[in-house]
């Protein structure tokens, strides 16, 4: 899995740039239809839809907060531990 990331990380400017030129109408065909291939040519792995996000503790993917990269069950144990500072027990 690290993998695919970091070959994402590698790619994703130019994906990014080349999806934008091929989404803008107002170039010429050309450009767009070369820029089209360009992007087919990237390795699959670099695009964002098989990026999938992992908890950084135990690589768990379902059920995660992103803004803190955790699982739900880290996010509780951490939490409860007093690790995670801003948490609460609710009851």
């Amino acid at each position: 899995m690290k993998k695919k990331q970091s070959l994402f990380l590698k790619y994703e400017r130019t994906r990014k740039i080349l999806k934008t030129i091929v989404m803008n109408s107002t170039l010429p065909h050309q450009l767009r239809e070369k820029a089209q291939t360009e992007l087919n040519q990237l390795p699959r792995d670099t695009s964002i839809v098989r990026h999938k996000n992992l908890c950084i503790l135990t690589g768990r993917s379902k059920s995660l907060f992103s803004g803190y990269k955790l699982s739900r069950l880290m996010l509780q144990k951490l939490s409860r531990d007093g690790m995670l500072t801003g948490f609460r027990k609710s009851s």
